[in-house]
């Protein structure tokens, strides 16, 4: 099992529970002189981007959702992976519900995204109160619309993410009485998430400006692109909030179409939303690096056996799955690395060959412990964001360099979607999305508007386990809304976490195993 040091986060916020306690803090007398210090709020503003993709990426909350919906595999308990994603022996049940009780030690994966997104809109309304309220300028007009802009993206990123892993939260801007905060349900919070990329996208496009290349620790972004990654977001909000097969039918796949036309995949000027990982000291891809290495988890036999169900079984068999050889050039043989007998011997590859594929590889290791259950094994790695080559520790492998948070393949995806399920969608332009990756990345044969919409949905679907991995929690989401996705037991969404009902004095509740596993649908 890998081990590092973990980079801090920002400290436990409980937004809430603030307002229930009278305490005066001594560290932070002069928060109004801070708000009207022009260079504090523009760094506060930076701010909101590394606290939610340290959030939005950490493994907190992301290591358990993906192993739970089977698109990662690992048999380790850290950030209590082998408690979620354990299955019955007969393979078809999760039986464990989120643990969401103080004296619990699996709690923290409720904790993660909790605090982490209300740090992240905690900041930005600070940023957007100075702002928009006390009329602060930030040096220039430009400089202040990038801020706010910039903040109103973060705040409604962070709103998303409470309304797709909470069944309830709050609405905070910097309108909001916090003596007086109470729960919206998952609706209600998404729908503010979606009205605040709106808004965001609206300032950003209205107005002239890029960001430093630090904010992001190494990509700039200008404002057409920041409007942009807004609509995508906005887009991923409805597309991935549904909780069950029913809900996603009532999705308005009108907007989502509209949204993602607008978005980072639309037009000449694709690009992916980078970051830039420090080994996790301050940033961190925290996926890629458990998961873009071999040796720290593996790829679902259930997905590895969609892309090549003649030598991947599913689920993993007595003797392991033989090396690959798939038609999709994204596995291709599974060879990969140097031509060196140390690297193979370590991690059991094959060496690399021209039918090498560009995302998966095969290992004959079986990494994980037999007695916690051999259904965890699996022969195929991910290493499509391993610019090495090599699992070189100064890659994604040790957490380094740049890698996508969000690529244009998912806002592709999104559309595609959209226009497979809207009234009046284009069959054309859903298969032209789908081919994106399909044809140009995975060289298999064209998608085409003549063979339905069922056909496509199909292919949609494959692409969607293929493209989404690596790319925080969002396999999980998708895995939850589509029909014979998540086993059954498993809890589609978190309950508020205990910390945060004690402190209000509420009755401690969960999702999952032998109860309900997510809440009724919102009216």
């Amino acid at each position: 099992m890998r081990q590092r040091a973990r980079a801090a986060t920002l400290g436990a916020l409980l937004l809430a529970g603030c307002n229930s306690l009278d305490v005066v803090n001594p560290n932070a007398p002069d928060a109004a002189r801070a708000l009207a210090d022009p260079l504090a709020i523009e760094q506060v503003a930076a701010g909101t981007l590394r606290t939610w993709f340290n959030t939005y990426d950490g493994m907190e909350g992301g290591g358990p959702l993906n192993t739970m919906a089977q698109a990662y595999s690992a048999s380790w308990n850290n950030y209590n992976m082998n408690f979620y994603s354990s299955i019955d022996p007969d393979g078809t049940r999760n039986t464990r519900a989120f643990k969401n009780d103080l004296a619990s030690a699996e709690r923290t994966t409720m904790i993660a995204y909790w605090e982490g997104y209300y740090s992240v809109i905690s900041s930005a309304v600070d940023v957007l109160t100075a702002i928009r309220k006390n009329n602060l300028v930030i040096g220039t007009a430009a400089n202040t619309r990038r801020a706010e802009a910039v903040s109103e993206l973060m705040r409604g990123a962070a709103l998303s993410g409470i309304a797709l892993n909470y069944d309830k939260g709050y609405v905070i801007d910097e309108n909001t009485d916090l003596a007086k905060l109470e729960y919206r349900n998952r609706k209600q919070v998404r729908d503010a998430a979606v009205a605040a990329l709106t808004s965001a996208a609206t300032i950003a496009a209205a107005n002239t400006f890029t960001t430093p290349a630090g904010w992001t620790n190494g990509t700039a972004y200008s404002n057409t692109q920041i409007a942009a990654i807004a609509r995508t977001i906005a887009a991923m909000t409805l597309a991935y909030y549904p909780r069950t097969p029913e809900e996603n039918n009532t999705v308005d796949w009108g907007a989502v179409a509209q949204l993602a036309a607008g978005g980072i995949s639309a037009g000449n000027s694709k690009f992916d939303f980078v970051f830039t990982g420090d080994g996790c000291s301050s940033w961190c891809h925290d996926i890629l690096y458990w998961f873009n290495a071999f040796d720290g988890g593996r790829v679902s036999t259930r997905v590895a056996a969609l892309i090549d169900p003649a030598t991947q079984r599913h689920p993993y068999p007595d003797g392991g799955n033989r090396q690959p050889n798939s038609a999709d050039r994204r596995m291709g043989d599974g060879s990969f690395g140097p031509d060196d007998p140390e690297f193979f011997g370590y991690f059991g590859t094959v060496p690399k060959t021209a039918r090498a594929g560009t995302d998966f590889v095969y290992s004959r290791a079986e990494i994980f412990r037999p007695a916690r259950g051999m259904y965890h094994q699996s022969n195929i790695g991910h290493i499509r964001y391993d610019r090495s080559g090599e699992q070189s520790p100064n890659g994604i492998y040790g957490g380094f360099g740049p890698a996508p948070v969000i690529t244009r393949h998912v806002n592709d995806l999104v559309w595609a979607e959209a226009e497979l399920r809207r009234s009046g969608g284009s069959l054309a332009t859903a298969a032209n999305l789908i081919n994106a990756t399909r044809v140009d990345r995975g060289g298999l044969s064209p998608a085409t508007a003549a063979e339905g919409q069922a056909s496509l949905l199909q292919k949609l679907v494959y692409e969607q386990e293929v493209e989404l991995l690596g790319l925080g929690p969002i396999p999980f989401y998708q895995r939850r809304r589509v029909a014979g996705g998540l086993l059954a037991g498993t809890p589609r969404e978190m309950p508020v976490p205990a910390k945060e009902l004690g402190v209000k004095g509420d009755a401690f509740y969960t999702f999952g195993g032998t109860g309900a596993a997510s809440s009724p649908t919102p009216p």
